[in-house]
């Protein structure tokens, strides 16, 4: 542990050293992409203000909540083409990953994924029977921006909200003609392609729309070390493929401003088994269909916003060894309405009303589920000089079958104050709040096993916070805790199967520390640099006495620092992803612990225009150092191995 915290602070004192070495200031604007190496990624710009923290549009440096923001360069820079992979490359989050291509699901201070909302263009999308989704079935083909707001969000966002959210926009029509292709190559039978069109109709319609496929065979070599001695083997049945479309339409009518939007995914895998052991040639097929709209319209000095959600899922999954082929399916239907209203020179409000429909079928499910969700929200941003003032409330309430009812109250107050009149720009930041998380349909119909008289998970948390802007960039630190109770754990019954039970007790203290800065060194060389540090200490505190009582909880690393710089010369560009994980538990007593390691990705970009047409050719290269490595459980992850990326975008 000593070394590990050793290599964490170099690599984070030599950071900071070049930062505060740079003897050139950055542009006027603040950007840090002065020299625009970005410019094929047309019209992916985020806007200025971001909504994660709040109903109310708040600034990252003005919110009470740290704010992690992913922006178009971001999304260009990393080269991801999943939202698991943007965030394993750039966020304060800890992504966990059954394998390249397995599951990845979010972990935030010490929280699981289902512990997490997940929101696209401001609605849940959570799967209701599972708690969650599979960050890599995402593309981030469709997107312009994703936000990850750090501490209790139920006030804001309702279940799941325990360690934070997750908030995907995805493009908007523009009111010009534009069009976008790529394709891809790369080791393991890697390749795909995309593209993406805009397209004016009209003088107030504007319509948009991408298609994208990727598939590989994912049979990548590794150490087996079960083996004597140990051997290098390929993975089997590690095939996948994944096509998704996206369409949106914009469009002005009188006062109203309205977008309808659609996106499906359709995904086959097969299930790789952990190393060392034989493949039973498990397959699954993922489908994902999600309709939602937006009606935007002024209302006296304030604005009225409906939305409105249908989503369905269909995941089959299929076990040749144990004669399963086995069908779920959920659906749900959601529609909110929220109103933003001045209520003097100091005081706005958001507040609103949201409802959903929720319903899932599997072969396992005792019943076809059903829940019926109602929230009602009132939020305000008070300003009194350099203070400002972030009350929110939230009521959820949900109907199940059997006369089943739960309720949940979230409330939550934060704060920002710029202490200083001549350093306007340096921010103290607070929040405290609940949040909660409804049982899944998984908790409560599971055959056998489901517990429908399970409660709602509980946790109060909160957090303190600077934010320390300048010409070249800026630093946060944060510091953290919460408490979380009635967590469901999944433990043997006694008759030969698991069931859960409310009797989880997590305490979480940590820190986290981020910063990004940008310099133009010479005209056409521009420098950007950044990094983020998390520190969780995570401890189970269910049964006094146990061996797992005061253990780090099971598969959330202390120490995670990421960090990322590119240079930009012209046309050119190289940029460089760095990551340190440390140790992870195995086992609830802590006896066990997955290793610690450090990756690398990079990633060299060419751009240049001929007849009318901009290019960018890229070539990336993953895991750099050939580190040898597990995310979580004995799943390998690939070596070293490289992708060439070709994007094209007529003018």
């Amino acid at each position: 542990m000593a070394a590990a915290f050793l290599r964490v602070f170099v690599l984070w004192g030599l950071l900071l050293c070049l930062c505060l070495s740079g003897s050139r200031a950055q542009s006027p604007s603040g950007d840090s992409t002065s020299v625009d190496t970005l410019r094929v990624q047309w019209e992916r710009d985020l806007p200025p203000l971001t909504v994660t923290a709040s109903q109310i549009p708040t600034s990252p440096a003005d919110a009470p909540a740290r704010i992690t923001v992913l922006d178009s360069a971001a999304l260009a820079r990393t080269g991801a083409q999943s939202v698991a992979n943007l965030l394993d490359a750039r966020a304060g989050v800890h992504v966990r990953r059954y394998g390249d291509g397995g599951l990845a699901t979010p972990a935030l201070r010490g929280t699981g994924a289902s512990q997490t909302a997940l929101l696209l263009d401001g609605q849940s999308i959570s799967n209701p029977q599972i708690g969650h989704l599979d960050l890599s079935l995402l593309p981030t083909l469709l997107l312009r921006s994703v936000e990850v707001m750090h501490g209790p969000a139920s006030a804001l966002h309702g279940s799941n909200g325990l360690g934070g959210a997750i908030h995907l926009r995805t493009m908007r029509p523009q009111s010009s003609m534009q069009v976008r292709g790529a394709m891809h190559v790369g080791a393991y039978g890697e390749r795909g392609a995309d593209l993406l069109v805009n397209s004016p109709v009209g003088p107030y319609t504007s319509v948009l729309a991408a298609a994208e496929y990727q598939s590989t065979d994912g049979d990548f070599p590794y150490v087996d070390e079960a083996r004597y001695p140990a051997q290098t083997v390929r993975r089997q049945n590690a095939d996948r493929a994944r096509q998704s479309m996206f369409g949106s339409v914009r469009t002005s009518v009188d006062d109203h401003q309205i977008r309808v939007s659609g996106w499906a995914t359709w995904s086959e895998q097969g299930l790789p088994s952990a190393a060392s052991t034989t493949s039973t040639r498990e397959r699954q097929w993922d489908t994902q269909v999600r309709l939602w709209a937006q009606d935007h319209m002024p209302l006296g000095n304030g604005s009225l916003t409906f939305k409105g959600m249908t989503q369905h899922s269909r995941i089959r999954y299929k076990n040749p060894a144990q004669d399963l082929d086995q069908t779920g399916r959920t659906w749900v239907h959601s529609l909110k309405t929220t109103a933003q209203t001045p209520l003097t020179e100091r005081w706005t409000t958001a507040s609103g009303l949201e409802g959903s429909i929720a319903k899932a079928t599997h072969p396992r499910l005792e019943v076809p589920a059903t829940q019926k969700h109602s929230s009602v929200f009132v939020e305000g941003t008070g300003r009194y000089g350099r203070v400002r003032l972030y009350p929110a409330l939230r009521t959820d309430s949900y109907w199940m079958p059997a006369d089943e009812f739960r309720s949940a109250l979230s409330p939550r107050i934060g704060l920002n104050w710029s202490p200083l009149p001549q350093w306007p720009e340096v921010h103290l930041k607070g929040q405290f709040g609940r949040a909660f998380r409804v049982p899944t349909f998984n908790d409560r119909y599971w055959s056998p096993g489901g517990n429908p008289d399970l409660r709602p998970e509980r946790s109060w948390g909160g957090d303190l916070g600077v934010w320390i802007g300048q010409t070249r960039g800026h630093v946060e630190f944060t510091a953290f805790g919460h408490h979380r109770r009635n967590e469901i754990v999944w433990r043997p019954s006694g008759d030969g199967y698991w069931a859960p039970i409310n009797v989880g007790r997590v305490r979480a203290l940590g820190g986290e520390v981020s910063g990004d800065w940008g310099w133009s060194l010479t005209p056409g060389l521009a420098l950007d640099l950044g990094f983020t540090y998390t520190y969780t200490d995570a401890r189970n505190r269910t049964t006094p006495g146990a061996p797992s009582y005061n253990e780090q909880v099971r598969y959330v690393p202390r120490d995670q620092m990421k960090t990322h710089a590119t240079l930009s010369w012209g046309p050119a560009s190289l940029t460089v992803h760095g990551r340190y994980t440390g140790q992870r538990p195995l086992t609830s007593d802590g006896r066990q612990f997955l290793d610690e390691y450090v990756t690398a990705n990079t990633q060299l970009q060419l751009e240049h225009s001929f007849s009318g047409i901009r290019t960018a050719l890229s070539v990336q290269v993953e895991n750099f150092l050939d580190t040898n490595y597990r995310s979580i459980g004995n799943r390998p992850m690939p070596p070293r191995h490289a992708r060439i990326r070709l994007l094209l975008a007529p003018y």
